[in-house]
């Protein structure tokens, strides 16, 4: 069943409420004093390590272009939700969290359309179970709308919108477990929907992928016309398989990458009665990274361990990429990773400019 269709069934119910113009009140374009835990503002009209896109539709693009995330389909696109998703980062449900972006949809036409900031237990198919929280339009009836999915059971309300460009926030109070949606600021005070009992009634306590993305029901949009821009996490904790469980207390804050390296160990089959003590990272940078970017003072490290590097040095391949190769201790290695099998290992250092590169292969340890 369509949301344009369900919507039919309650535009009687709601209709008053699309004169007010919005949930309260636009709050555009604003700021905090506080620092961000994560953000974006697609000034550099390229994606960042930070996001991947989801979503198989052909006829849906998620783009960065004009210093914004763009999104454009074409007519024949139905139901898909494309977009940006948080790549090998999450928020951690078991604290309070605040995210806010600014939404813009001004795509015209009969047909029905929505451009939302959300989050997922499943950063692989999001469509399933989500919080979705965006404006778009229903037909020829522009409106705010949420949208929570888990499995089977969807739940979703409509309001109607007299501006195309609005701010949305999203914020969760841990302690009481509610989930507040609004388009004025964070808590109760601001909410135009209140979940109670929320992880409870949703998902329980996982990791929650933050995603921007688009979705439309035959509606034909073109540059200009749903895109995404500042977007910020700006309360709560993060997680990320770049953290290192074997790290000292209190040493849990992710790596989130500038760069996105390609990582391969040698060798890929670790023998625990095996002689040598190295393993040996081949780390390759993005090809507009030269070898001058490369930082030899920075010591990269390994995890699971957070093991320093023993030695490392850097070149040119003949294709152009600059790899650095690091040496590290394949005992320390092996006391850091107990049980045998397949295991994730992560490469981490910082470039001379400060970014952080990072890359993640699999290894077998016997």
């Amino acid at each position: 069943m369509s949301r344009s269709f369900i919507l039919f069934m309650v535009i009687a119910v709601i209709a008053a409420r699309a004169s007010v113009g919005g949930l309260g009140g636009v709050a555009q374009g604003q700021t905090t004093a506080s620092t961000a835990v994560v953000q974006d503002n697609f000034d550099d009209n390229k994606m960042a390590s930070l996001w991947k896109v989801f979503g198989s539709s052909a006829t849906i693009k998620a783009t960065e272009a004009n210093k914004r995330l763009e999104f454009i389909t074409t007519a024949d696109a139905n139901e898909a939700v494309v977009g940006y998703i948080s790549n090998k980062w999450w928020i951690d449900p078991n604290q309070d969290f605040q995210m806010k972006s600014t939404l813009c949809f001004d795509a015209i036409g009969t047909s029905s359309g929505w451009v939302m900031l959300g989050f997922t237990p499943d950063s692989d198919t999001p469509v399933d179970r989500h919080i979705m929280f965006g404006i778009g339009r229903s037909k020829t009836f522009k409106n705010y709308w949420w949208e929570g999915k888990n499995d089977l059971v969807t739940y979703m309300d409509f309001v109607g919108r007299t501006v195309n460009s609005v701010t949305l926030y999203i914020s969760y109070d841990a302690w009481n477990d509610i989930l507040y949606l609004g388009d004025t600021g964070y808590g109760e005070e601001n909410a135009w929907q209140i979940m109670e009992n929320f992880t409870s009634s949703y998902w329980g306590h996982v990791p929650f992928y933050v995603f921007l993305g688009v979705t439309t029901e035959n509606l034909a949009i073109s540059s200009g016309g749903a895109y995404i821009d500042n977007f910020a996490l700006e309360k709560g904790k993060i997680g990320s398989p770049y953290t290192d469980p074997n790290g000292p207390p209190g040493d849990d804050d992710p790596i989130l990458t500038d760069v996105d390296a390609t990582l391969a160990i040698m060798p890929s089959t670790i023998g625990r009665k095996t002689t040598g003590d190295r393993v040996t990272a081949v780390i390759t940078l993005p090809k507009d990274l030269t070898l001058a970017d490369w930082n030899s003072a920075d010591v990269p490290t390994l995890s699971p361990g957070s093991i320093a590097a023993g030695a490392q040095a850097a070149f040119t391949w003949v294709d152009g990429s600059v790899k650095i190769l690091a040496s590290f201790s394949k005992t320390a290695l092996l006391t850091a990773v107990t049980a045998d099998g397949q295991v994730e290992l992560h490469v981490v250092g910082k470039l001379k400019d400060g970014a952080t590169y990072a890359g993640s292969c699999t290894v077998t340890i016997y």
